[in-house]
């Protein structure tokens, strides 16, 4: 693969700075033994699930630590507030998906059309999962304007931007060695989350009948504006 785009850069930088490195202590400062360490995964573990159930309710850190069977006060050791904790949840997801991806990528050598494809495919699936399901509610409750969840929840709002180097390194990734306008490149990867995204609505409310036949379509469209 070649080096990372100046997008791309520039949102890990953005990641390093939201989150600098693996947690090891308390919002509190105090260092986590063992069984703060296993509380801490437990309340993580049952936010991303509590997030992906979803449901007409924001979920909130109350609910998160009675299901964890904890109470308020550790919650709030562990993370400090409710910037903490959602700070905290996408930094664990952001965990899980690196860790299912060890050691360098192989090389691509499929077509253009493919690759779209494929592009199209990994967000597809990825927003289907509980991961996916769980940043999507969360991004959701948190307010609509994004000016308003940078005054509210400012490190949650640095670490939602700085996700975003997951999405451009893997579409850098896929579209590595093709002989494209690299402006059409970033305007396809800046638009296919959202279309996708779309896509994916419709498949929790059961408007559209064949998304299969919606999801060619879109990869046709791409293809034929980067060629």
């Amino acid at each position: 693969m070649t080096s990372e785009s100046p997008q791309a850069a520039r949102a890990l930088e953005q990641w390093l700075v939201a989150v600098p490195t693996p947690v090891t202590t308390s919002a509190a400062g105090t260092r986590l033994n063992k069984r703060g360490l296993e509380t801490r995964a437990r309340l993580l573990e049952v936010a991303i699930r509590c997030l992906a159930e979803g449901g007409s309710e924001p979920v909130s850190a109350n609910r998160v630590a009675k299901e964890a069977g904890v109470t308020w006060g550790t919650v709030q050791h562990q993370f400090g507030d409710l910037d903490g904790l959602w700070v905290a949840v996408i930094t664990e997801i952001h965990a899980r998906s690196w860790a299912e991806i060890p050691g360098p990528w192989p090389a691509l050598s499929g077509s253009l059309r493919e690759r779209v494809e494929g592009a199209i495919d990994s967000v597809w699936i990825y927003l289907d999962t509980p991961e996916g399901r769980a940043l999507t509610a969360l991004r959701t409750w948190l307010p609509p304007r994004r000016s308003d969840i940078v005054t509210e929840y400012p490190r949650t709002a640095a670490a939602f931007a700085a996700r975003e180097h997951d999405w451009i390194q893997g579409f850098d990734y896929l579209m590595d060695g093709l002989d494209l306008d690299p402006v059409k490149l970033d305007q396809v990867r800046c638009l296919l989350p959202a279309a996708v995204r779309g896509l994916s609505n419709e498949r929790q409310l059961g408007f559209t009948s064949d998304l299969d036949v919606a999801r060619r379509t879109l990869a046709e469209a791409l293809v034929a504006f980067l060629i």
